[in-house]
């Protein structure tokens, strides 16, 4: 159960950078907020490696493969298309998209791990991915809506899912032998220098770069993103995902939206309606459940 809740808290903390990153996407562009949320996470765990584990910095060749994959599918190309998806299509239909992340996600750890599907985890998981669309869209989502979509912006929306869902069985793979913390690292590192790669071939953000480092708010915003919910909760997300298998924590990470919403109503004065508390409960307790069967694992 205390490596379930390390999954359920990481990804608890990436939504705390939605008060964020959307407003600094009124400022600059996508490819310079993850540049700068790399370099400081790769800077934050580092700095952590070396005090905790200094002896864990090198890892074995197909580990750091592994956090080398993490780091430019899930770290740099997953995030960019999917903010890049908010700019081409209704956000509505980018997250209801997401949601397609923890089928796949159990579908690649039965055909690579190996993981089995017992019949009392399909009921939570499918509780669970119920729980998360209607805590999400609580008046449903109409197909005339989706289909008046542009077709480019969904496919980014879905790429990211596939992204995301491969790098967590990556991730799961990757830790038999390997330290969360330099898993963490590596995965940060290898992201950095695809984003110095990608970044020559924007030439805004040579121009945007100079203005984050003048900025103190911006850059403070920054800083937070890369190392709360950038690196805290890669750290406690992989420490839990070393014991728990990557089905159980796909589904833990809906601990996101429920986080999210949470956040809304508490800072942005979004409060809930009374199907998104009852989806908001079972949600809950669909991820208790989860945890309870993770206990074994």
């Amino acid at each position: 159960m205390r490596n379930a809740l390390f999954v359920f808290l990481g990804a608890g903390l990436w939504a705390t950078d939605t008060l964020f990153r959307q407003p600094l996407l009124e400022e600059i562009s996508a490819i310079t907020i993850v540049y700068f949320e790399h370099l400081i996470a790769t800077l934050a765990s580092f700095i952590w490696l070396m005090w905790f584990a200094p002896r864990d910095f090198f890892m074995g060749l197909s580990q750091t493969l592994g956090a080398a994959l993490i780091g430019v599918f899930g770290s740099v190309l997953a995030t960019l298309c999917f903010t890049e998806s908010f700019r081409l299509v209704n956000p509505s239909v980018s997250i209801l998209l997401q949601k397609i992340q923890p089928l796949v996600v159990i579908g690649l750890s039965w055909l690579f791990l190996g993981e089995r599907i017992t019949r009392t985890f399909f009921l939570w998981a499918t509780l669970a991915l119920i729980s998360a669309f209607f805590l999400t869209f609580p008046e449903g989502v109409r197909l005339s809506s989706l289909l008046s979509q542009a077709n480019h912006g969904a496919a980014l929306a879905f790429l990211a899912a596939v992204l995301w869902a491969t790098s967590t069985v990556i991730g799961k793979a990757s830790l038999g032998r390997a330290n969360p913390a330099a898993l963490s690292f590596w995965r940060f590192a290898s992201g950095l220098i695809l984003l110095l790669v990608l970044m020559r071939r924007f030439p805004a953000s040579a121009i945007e770069v100079p203005f984050v480092w003048g900025q103190s708010g911006v850059l403070r915003s920054i800083a937070y993103m890369a190392i709360i919910p950038g690196f805290f909760g890669v750290y406690l997300y992989y420490r839990g995902l070393k014991k728990v298998s990557a089905s159980s924590a796909t589904l833990l990470e809906l601990s996101f939206p429920l986080t999210a919403v949470a956040i809304n109503a508490i800072f942005l004065d979004l409060h809930l309606g009374k199907i998104q508390l009852l989806a908001g409960c079972a949600l809950l307790i669909s991820m208790i459940g989860v945890g309870m069967s993770s206990k074994a694992e």
